[in-house]
Parts: structure tokens; sequence; C-alpha cells
């Protein structure tokens, strides 16, 4: 059997398939915060469909067509299939609620008092605790990836799921206290400002819960 047909029939696992799908979710997480962050300084440009949002789903849909073909086709190694689908099912869910997030940004400025708005500023400053230290664990994961290092691999997944765990527990915290104080302040705000409000940080509280999701979903991927 010559070479090229070899690598036909065993075309190679999706783990880097998954790996890019993850990063691409990662950066947009990145993205999102900053478009936030941009919305809360007041810059109207905020307003408009963001760039990086036209390519996001589309480059997420093509990873995950090729990723749900490789896991059909034989491999020489052993591919974890159903932690896979359950890896992939979640990082798509990221995906989705970061879409609607960042759809919601771009709706009118909510007409917030200085305690409501101060609020959410500390709530978007944890937020961006939380993406970029998953980013820093993946990246740290995916480095130790190789032969070898499965130990290492294992380890640093566990401490970055410990350090995520804390931050997302405390990122659930500031969003409950938020909601609290908008009902609070409910008297005070349009009641399509509030409704906005509400469901962002709905989705937000979802967005966490799906973080630390994926975070123990490649813990357990690297066993």
């Amino acid at each position: 059997m010559d070479f090229t047909t070899f690598t036909r029939l065993f075309p190679g696992s999706c783990y880097k398939s998954l790996s890019l799908h993850r990063q691409v979710i990662l950066d947009a997480l990145v993205l999102l915060n900053k478009q936030w962050q941009r919305r809360l300084t007041g810059d109207g440009q905020c307003y408009e469909q963001e760039n990086w949002l036209n390519d996001f789903l589309p480059t997420v849909a093509k990873l995950e067509q090729e990723i749900l073909a490789r896991l059909t086709q034989p491999t020489l190694t052993a591919q974890h299939k159903g932690k896979m689908l359950t890896l992939l099912q979640t990082q798509n869910n990221l995906a989705h609620l970061i879409c609607r997030l960042a759809e919601r940004l771009t709706y009118r400025s909510s007409r917030l008092g200085e305690d409501l708005q101060r609020s959410v500023e500390q709530l978007n400053l944890h937020f961006a605790r939380v993406v970029y230290s998953l980013k820093a664990g993946v990246t740290k994961q995916d480095r130790l990836g190789i032969p070898g290092f499965r130990k290492q691999q294992s380890q640093a997944l566990l401490e970055a799921n410990q350090e995520i765990t804390i931050a997302v527990n405390e990122l659930r915290n500031i969003i409950s206290a938020c909601k609290g104080k908008v009902f609070q302040h409910e008297g005070e705000l349009d009641p399509l400002d509030m409704a906005l409000l509400l469901l962002s940080l709905d989705d937000m509280d979802d967005l966490a819960l799906w973080i630390h999701s994926m975070v123990i979903h490649l813990q357990q991927l690297s066993r």
C-alpha cells in the first residue's frame, strides 16, 4: 500500500480540528469582552455589527463538519468519540451564546444609574478575568498535549479547572448581585432597558456555566 492510499484510509484524529474549533471560540470570547468594554466607555462604534462576527459562526460550522467527518473515519489511535462529541457540543453552545450576547451589545445603550453602572462595570472586569484565565489554561494544556506529557497535561488542566471554578463562581455571584440591583432600581429603569439587561445577565450566567463545563470535559478527555 502506498503512502497516499494509507493516509486516505487513516487521515488522522480530530484532536487538532477540535483544538482549532476551541481556539476560535476562545478568541471570540476575548473579542466579546472588548466589545463590551467599548460599549461601557460609550464608543458609538459598538452599536454597529462587529466585523469578527461575520466570519465567526461560518468558521465554527466548517470546523465542526471537519471534526464530525474525522470521527466517522478509521484512525490509528483511539478517539474517545463520546467525550469528543460532548466537548464539541459544549463548544458549540458557547459559540451561540457568544453571538447572542454580541448581538445584544449592538442594541441601544441602557440608561443606568451610577450604582447599577458600577455593578455592570465590575461584572465586565470579572468576566475579563474568567476569559483570560480560561485562555491561559487551555493554551498551557495544548502546549503539553504531546506524547510523553500526559501527566503534566492532566495536572495543567486540573490547575486550570480549579482556577476557572473559583473565577466562574465569583462571576455568577456578581451576576446574581447585579440582578438584585436591577430589581432594586426597577422604578428608575426604562422597561425595555431593564428587560435587555436581565436577558444579557441570564446569557452571561449560562456562558459562565458552559465555560466551566468545557474545562471539565477537557480534563476528562485528557485522562
